[in-house]
């Protein structure tokens, strides 16, 4: 019985699958690992596919006669022997390859590195592979004399390779190999009687006219299968067209005629609208050429923008020559990524992918051993995430000054810059005073015993302290307390149930028989000068943002951070939330909020938790990540009530969103501890690292991290809109109507 073929899902698409599901769940993720080109379709082009809509027909297999006519044309201009009957187009320069292998048999010679599915095609058409490295910096063509040693030892052990394949210009290094190489590639691949295929995808995408990018069968036109399609060069990946040159003489008719037969039992012949638009673009009208020219210009701009950024971290890279790829091998940084625990290509791959949201694919993807530190990473997808933005940054003189490009070279900058910094063993072990968060030793929260709960109010004018929620209707004990005293008593205090113990004893008391209807209550530990307080959070924290578990004793990578505004920023439950009137795409974060007091020594003390709601503006965030900041100046609701005791391990409830009274929306959310990806102690302490953060007599709330959302189910919220989130694991309730742009009361 004959066993399947073991080939899994393409490297480059199952990553791009991946990272577009975090990025369509609000992250910010950096499309890096496949080549797709992020650019907008030509309008002529666009215009002859809709013209040519009505063709329905299958037509010939091989193709059209006027799109191998104009292809037959289009390989001339480029030096080579091509006639129309020599050429056949397929859905798609993929197909063709697979294809081409499954004509000729035998097994395949790939280079070392390769792209990642010339093996993959190889065993799906039943052949073995021999993998044959490269030459330094000129990836995509085996070395030559390894070439001949490898084919002389496969056939003498029994082995059958009749072809080889060859890359130019190179996927995935974006190197070009010299005409010197490939000439001797055609003199091997005479004498040893193999068939080249010459896959020449990027063949227009040469960064510099003084290194030409030569294909082979100018050296050896009669055993050269050679694959191209406008998939790069013009950014019509969908549209799944390619073609094919096939060899002159006798021996390529043959090998045309096994091909066409291949064709005709897998797809019949190619889409007959997209030939059209295909022959009118291989044609090469001036608009064409010049929208090739200008994103070719546009494409090493930004790949050696990114290169740089690389190479300025200590990674060694090869001169970029062409395509939208790099290659960076991190070798001269072994020790440091060690102590991160990464030793392989993949470990640093998935370190970039699954904690810093940049999608790179590992060395090992392409043939590699796992050992190498490589990566290969692809610019082309940083254009933008428009096609307004896209046709910019084609005609901008200087892409890198567009805001949103200039914020990913920024990204992944930023990102290379905290991935190579020296092992945390060799910085200062000198920690903040803060107190320990709880570990996973610590009870569920149903299982620990009720906390005091802290609140400040003002009453008749003044300012009070209470130490239970109230009950509705029920007369309130309160204790006078100046402006800045608790703060002060956390900072003195061994506990915090010493704070409530010493505003018992000192403070004047008085009950307000009139309860929650005669005080208004404050944001928990709020100074009059909300200047003193800073409100900011973790981003990307939840566990339902990352497709794998957190692993004990893996080397902490600190999450994004993010500073929201001052302390006079807060709101209060039956507070409005006022968000921009232009906000894109509004999102509810229940969160908890610790609390924290710097000592005059700029220690921070923890003094508590409560929980708010960190309204924000994903949709912003999600068109341009950059725009970060300006997508949390949105308010942000916060409870009144200071448990006292560690943050809490589990908290659970319920979102609800009204609209014109009836509920529009409503899911439940889990923010605790135990939802987290990271631990709460190591967050705190990589953030109080940071002098700026610890000026003596500052009042901090730091929110934790959402779970998911209303926008994750595809519900936006409206200006109006109620939003009550219900922690009933704490018996908190918070709910505040969403106002677009400034209330009445303030314009």
């Amino acid at each position: 019985m004959t066993e399947p073929a073991q080939v899994t899902l393409s490297a480059t698409l199952a990553a791009d699958e991946a990272l577009a599901r975090r990025r369509a769940a609000g992250e910010q993720v950096l499309m890096m690992a496949s080549g797709e080109i992020g650019l907008p379709v030509l309008p002529e082009l666009r215009a002859r596919l809709a013209a040519a809509v009505g063709e329905a027909s299958y037509g010939p297999v091989a193709g059209s006669p006027a799109l191998r006519a104009a292809a037959a044309g289009y390989w001339r201009r480029r030096g080579l022997a091509a006639e129309p009957d020599a050429v056949v187009a397929g859905p798609g320069s993929k197909s063709l390859l697979f294809a081409a292998v499954k004509a000729i048999g035998g097994d395949v010679v790939v280079p070392r590195p390769s792209w990642v599915s010339y093996a993959a095609q190889a065993a799906l058409a039943g052949a073995a592979v021999v993998r044959v490295p490269v030459r330094p910096g000129q990836g995509g063509v085996p070395d030559p004399d390894a070439l001949r040693e490898a084919v002389r030892a496969a056939r003498a052990a029994g082995r059958d390779p009749r072809s080889v394949v060859v890359t130019l210009p190179d996927n995935p290094t974006g190197n070009v190999a010299t005409p010197d190489t490939v000439r001797q590639l055609a003199q091997v691949a005479r004498e040893l009687d193999l068939t080249i295929i010459s896959d020449e995808i990027y063949t227009d995408l040469v960064l510099d006219p003084d290194t030409p990018a030569l294909s082979p069968a100018l050296f050896a036109p009669e055993r050269t299968v050679v694959t191209g399609g406008l998939t790069k060069n013009l950014a019509v990946g969908g549209w799944r067209t390619g073609i094919a040159l096939l060899p002159q003489g006798q021996a390529g008719r043959r090998l045309r005629e096994r091909l066409v037969a291949v064709a005709s039992q897998i797809w019949s012949s190619p889409p007959a609208p997209v030939q059209a638009a295909a022959a009118y673009a291989l044609d090469e009208p001036p608009e064409v050429t010049a929208r090739v020219a200008a994103a070719t210009r546009l494409h090493g701009r930004v790949v050696r923008a990114v290169a740089e950024r690389f190479t300025a971290a200590g990674a060694l890279l090869d001169p970029v020559r062409a395509t939208c790829y790099l290659y960076p091998d991190f070798e001269p940084l072994r020790d440091r990524l060690a102590a991160r625990d990464v030793r392989t290509g993949t470990a640093l791959a998935r370190l970039l992918t699954d904690r810093y949201g940049v999608g790179v694919l590992a060395a090992e993807e392409f043939g590699e051993d796992p050992g190498p530190l490589r990566l290969r990473a692809a610019t082309s997808r940083l254009y933008g995430d428009t096609a307004e933005r896209q046709e910019a940054a084609l005609a901008a003189d200087d892409p890198l000054g567009l805001p949103w490009i200039r914020a990913s070279v920024d990204r992944i900058e930023e990102v290379l810059a905290d991935l190579t910094v020296a092992p945390a063993t060799t910085r200062s072990t000198t920690r903040p005073a803060v107190r320990p968060a709880p570990g996973p030793t610590h009870r569920p929260a149903q299982e620990e015993p009720e906390m005091t709960v802290l609140f400040e109010c003002e009453y008749q004018g003044e300012r009070y302290a209470g130490f239970e929620k109230p009950v509705p209707g029920a007369p309130i004990t309160l204790y006078r307390v100046d402006d800045g005293r608790l703060q002060a008593e956390f900072v003195a205090a061994e506990r915090p149930e010493d704070v409530v113990a010493a505003i018992k004893a000192e403070a004047e008391q008085v009950v307000v028989e009139g309860g929650e209807e005669q005080i208004r209550y404050l944001p928990p530990l709020l100074p009059e000068a909300t200047g003193n307080a800073l409100l900011s959070g973790f981003m990307r924290t939840h566990r339902s943002k990352f497709e794998k578990e957190p692993v004990e004793g893996e080397e902490f990578v600190a999450p994004n951070w993010f500073f929201k505004g001052f302390g006079s920023w807060l709101r209060l439950p039956g507070d409005p939330l006022v968000a921009p009137k232009r906000s894109v795409a509004l999102i509810e974060e229940p969160e908890v909020a610790l609390v924290y007091v710097n000592d005059d020594a700029g220690n921070p003390r923890y003094a508590g938790y409560t929980f708010g709601n960190d309204l924000c503006d994903i949709g912003l965030h999600i068109q341009n990540p950059g725009w970060n900041p300006y997508c949390k100046l949105v308010d942000t609701s916060i409870a009144p009530w200071l448990f006292l005791g560690e943050p809490p391990t589990s908290v659970t409830g319920r979102v609800t969103i009204e609209r014109d009274g009836a509920t529009a929306w409503e899911g439940p959310f889990d923010c605790g501890e135990d939802a987290l990806y990271f631990k709460v102690q190591a967050m705190v302490d990589h953030l109080f690292e940071y002098p700026a953060l610890r000026r003596p007599g500052l009042v901090h709330y730091l929110l934790l991290g959402a779970d998911q959302a209303s926008y994750h189910d595809g519900f936006r919220i409206a200006d109006g809109d109620r939003i009550t989130i219900d922690v009933s694991s704490h018996g908190v309730v918070l709910s505040n109507q969403v106002v677009f742009g400034l209330p009445d009361t303030a314009s």
